[in-house]
This record gives structure tokens, sequence and C-alpha cells, in this order.
């Protein structure tokens, strides 16, 4: 999927492609100079059969970086990696050893056009989907291309989970491009830039794919005379597909995770009805892997559980707040009513942190969201929440909850954090 750009040419020698790099070093970073060197990058990759080439440019500089690096430095992302100061005497500067000697032409470039080399490698992609989408278009000449008229505030929004989102022929628009999209390169296309670009998730790079197939949420904006308006996406991953829960993958169990399960958790995840009873002797308290492994097995009811990764909104800035309000009930609404009972999450945004321990504060009985372990992040203020949401609970909270008490809620926990905090 998205292996091709729309302006795809015949064999290019790597001496031309060479000489052509070294004219475009000596020009400035714009819109049309930028495009021409990821078009010139395409034919390279073509020419060469060098598709991996972000990859491998990527994956050598992190290594030789975190080497480089100070044994007492806290190891970051890659993108805290590849642009902390000990990548600027390497990137663009030491050569590759066992790799084209072009790929030095390309990441100077790329760090003159774009920055760095992750960010040309999230526009490469970008470029690649909406090259994709344009073809599409081509080939299916009777749909028009769209214009946006974007409908009345809380009017003509629409949600649904959509089994799999590569057999959906539907075309819509996005945020990110006039150019209008199958439901899974719409959806590959917000999460490049929210989670990659915005966020700065560039390890998402090497999973793009991911976003492409599989169970989704969506919501979306229909418009008059045009297809409708993407707004967010999540993908839902049911039990059987637990392998591949990101909960679960070994980033998320290392020491650097504190468990924060308490006695009041643990009786919530007994009272759920999802787990073993009693459920607290069964549960290993060790270390979140441990615990994480103990709770999965005592799991009794394996069709109402499920994980919620890649929720991306991409609306409107001045609008992102509400979509995220939107998504977020809609959502917990939508996998109650398919009989997906509890969905493990993985949270950082404050915001919705925030509301979760608002409704918690007013709940009596289950608690609507259990946080498990807790991580901080690296270079930020941000704490990374690992928990499980009842839907039921949740989506109850959501029916009394308009947006306005929505912020009210949000509001007030901020201000006794900070009541807190300087007490």
């Amino acid at each position: 999927m998205y292996d091709t750009m729309a302006t795809q040419t015949p064999a290019t020698s790597k001496l031309s492609v060479q000489c052509q790099l070294e004219k475009m070093a000596t020009l400035s970073p714009s819109e049309q100079n930028n495009h021409a060197f990821l078009e010139l990058v395409n034919d390279y990759m073509f020419s060469t059969n060098q598709f991996d080439l972000f990859e491998r440019i990527v994956s050598y500089r992190s290594n030789e970086i975190t080497k480089a690096l100070p044994s007492t430095q806290p190891r970051g992302n890659l993108f805290t990696t590849l642009t902390c100061d000990t990548a600027r005497s390497i990137t663009g500067v030491t050569p590759f050893r066992n790799l084209p000697e072009i790929f030095l032409s390309i990441e100077r470039i790329a760090l003159a056009f774009y920055g760095d080399i992750l960010g040309c490698w999230a526009a490469f992609k970008v470029s690649q989907l909406i090259s994709e989408a344009e073809n599409h278009l081509v080939k299916h000449s009777s749909m028009p291309r769209g214009k946006l008229h974007t409908a009345p505030d809380n009017d003509r929004y629409r949600y649904e989970v959509v089994t799999d989102i590569r057999d959906d022929q539907r075309l819509f628009l996005t945020n990110y491009s006039p150019v209008p999209m199958k439901l899974s390169l719409a959806n590959v296309l917000i999460n490049l830039e929210t989670f990659v670009k915005q966020q700065h998730w560039y390890e998402m790079l090497y999973y793009l794919d991911v976003s492409s197939y599989g169970e989704h949420f969506i919501l979306y904006q229909e418009n008059d005379n045009s297809p409708p308006l993407l707004l967010s996406t999540a993908l839902i991953q049911r039990w059987q597909h637990r392998d591949n829960w990101l909960t679960f993958d070994p980033f998320f169990q290392t020491e650097s995770w504190t468990l924060i399960a308490s006695n009041e958790k643990i009786q919530t995840l007994e009272r759920s009805g999802i787990f073993h009873k009693p459920l607290k002797n069964k549960l290993n308290l060790g270390s979140v892997a441990a615990f994480d492994y103990s709770l999965l097995q005592t799991i009794t009811q394996k069709r109402a559980v499920c994980e919620i990764i890649r929720m991306a909104i991409g609306g409107p800035r001045e609008k992102l707040n509400h979509i995220l309000y939107l998504t977020l009930k809609y959502l917990t609404v939508k996998l109650a009513d398919i009989g997906l009972e509890a969905a493990y999450t993985i949270v950082e945004q404050p915001s919705i942190l925030a509301f979760y321990g608002s409704v918690n504060n007013d709940s009596k009985g289950t608690l609507p969201y259990v946080s498990i372990c807790q991580q901080k992040v690296e270079g930020t203020d941000l704490t990374t929440y690992q928990g499980i949401v009842f839907t039921g609970p949740m989506s109850q909270a959501f029916e009394h909850c308009s947006f306005r008490d929505y912020n009210k809620r949000i509001i007030k926990m901020r201000r006794q954090a900070r009541t807190a905090e300087n007490a």
C-alpha cells in the first residue's frame, strides 16, 4: 500500500540522482524544492529497489548516536535521540558504513529542508498517501474531487465501528489534504499528522501499515455535495488479537514503569464481572509485567475485553477539544453497545486523565477507569498511564455530561492538582 508517488519515472541512474542532489544541496527549502526533493528520492528508490532507505538511515543513526551518548544519560525515543546535541555532530557529517554513499547526500538535504531526517521521512509518507489517493481518483474519474463545506456545530456528526477499514470503499476528506481518500488511506494520514508529526512518535513510521486495516471506530461529519470529513479514529483490537496489544509490548513493561494497582482498583476489577473471583490472591504484584500477565490469566469474559489504541483526533484546531469530547463519548457508548465492556488503554493526555479522575471521584461502586501503572515521559511534564476503561459506567457518566460539564470537570481537577502541589 501507498508505495508509489503520482510522478513515478523510469529507472534513474545513481549518477544522475547524485548530480541532481548536488544541485539541490545549493537550494533553500521551499514547498516547490521540498516536493522536488521527495520526488527525486522516490525515483531513486524505484531505480535501485532501496524502498527501506529511510528505515535504514534512521536505524543506523539511532544506533550510532546511542552508542556515543554517556552511559548515565537516559535513553529517549527516536525524536529525542536524533535531535540531541550529540546527534548534531553525527547526522549529515559522518559517512555510513556498508550503506550506499548517496544516503549521506540525501540525509544532508533532509536536514536542510526539514530540520531532521525524521521530519523528512514523515513528509515522504504523506506525499505517498496523497499520490495514491490522486491515482485512485484518476482511475475512478466519476468520483468528484472534494470541496469541504463544514456543517453547523453539533450537527450531522456520525459515528460507527467499521469491521475492517481496508474493505471500506467510501471516500473521506481530512483536514490535512483536499484530496478525498479511501478510509484506510485517510486513517493513515490522520495518524501521520497527529501521532508522528505533531506528537513526534516517529517509531510509528516503522509500523504505519497497522493503521491501514483492522476494526476501527470512526467519527465523521457529513457535508453537502462532498465526501464526509473524517474527524477521529481509534483502532479496536479484540481478545483474539491480544498478541498484538500494545499494552503487553516490552516497552510498556520495563522497570521504568511503576505499578499503582491499589486495593480499591483491584476491588473494581473484581466487581466488573470480567475477571475470576476472588481476584486478589491470583495477582502477582512483583512487577508490571508480572501483574499484567497474571491479570490476563484471570479474564473469564474474553469476548468483552479489547484494547483501544491510536486514537487520533484530526479536526480543525479550534474544534479539537470538542471533537475529543465527542470521540471519547461516542467511542465509549459504542463499545458498550457492541458488548466490549473492558477496554485496555494507554493515555498521557492530561485532559482525558483529568476527566477520568473526576468521574472516578463521583463513582459509587465500580470505578469507570482503573489505572494500573505509570511512567514519566522523558523530557516532558507528562505521565503516561496504562489502564482499563469500563465502558458501562463510563458511558453512563457521559450520558449526564454535556460538553460544558466535561470542561468544568477538567478545570476543577486541574485546580485541585495545583492546590495539592502548592500545599
